[in-house]
C-alpha cells in the first residue's frame, strides 16, 4: 500500500523534484499522520450532556437557595438539621449522576460547609481538601484552604 503511494507520488512529482522532493512529501506524509493532532492541552474530555448539566445546574441552584436563604428559628435544631439534609441530598445527587459537572468545585465546596455547618468537622475538612487538592485552578481554591486553615486542630 506504501508502496504504491511513493510510486504514484514519485510518478507526478518525482521527475520534477527529483529523488529529495520525493522523499520530503513521504517523510512529511508520514509525521502528518502519526502526529497527535489538535492544539497541545491536554486530552480531549468527552462532551457533557447538556440535559444533565442543565439538571445539576438546577440543583445547585437548589441546594444554594436552601443553604443561604432559608433559615429556620435559632432554636429549632430539627429545622436545622432538615435544611442541612435537604441540601446536602441536592448535592449528592449532583456527584452521584454527573461526576464531571462543570462547576463540580462548588458542589464539593458548599458540601463541606454543610458538614461544617452540621458540626461534622472532620466531613467538612474532607470536601474542602478535595477542592484544593483537586481543582487547583479553581476560584475557590483560596477559600477552600482558608475554611481549611480554620478548622486545623490547633497544635496544644
Amino acid at each position: 500500500m506504501i508502496n504504491q503511494f511513493a510510486r504514484q507520488i514519485f510518478r507526478v512529482i518525482g521527475r520534477r523534484a527529483g529523488m529529495t522532493g520525493l522523499l520530503m512529501i513521504i517523510l512529511a506524509v508520514g509525521i502528518a499522520a502519526f502526529s497527535p493532532q489538535g492544539p497541545g492541552r491536554g486530552p480531549i474530555s468527552a462532551p457533557r450532556d447538556p440535559e444533565l448539566e442543565k439538571q445539576s445546574y438546577r440543583n445547585l441552584d437548589v441546594a444554594k437557595f436552601y443553604y443561604h436563604k432559608r433559615k429556620p428559628e435559632k432554636n429549632d435544631k430539627g429545622g436545622w438539621e432538615r435544611i442541612n439534609k435537604a441540601v446536602e441530598s441536592r448535592l449528592m445527587e449532583i456527584i452521584d449522576t454527573n461526576p464531571t459537572f462543570a462547576r463540580m468545585d462548588e458542589v464539593i465546596f458548599l458540601l463541606g460547609e454543610v458538614y461544617h455547618r452540621a458540626g461534622d468537622i472532620d466531613g467538612a475538612r474532607d470536601q474542602w481538601s478535595k477542592v484544593v487538592k483537586d481543582f487547583p485552578d479553581s476560584d475557590l481554591k483560596a477559600r477552600a484552604q482558608k475554611r481549611l486553615d480554620e478548622v486545623r486542630p490547633s497544635k496544644s
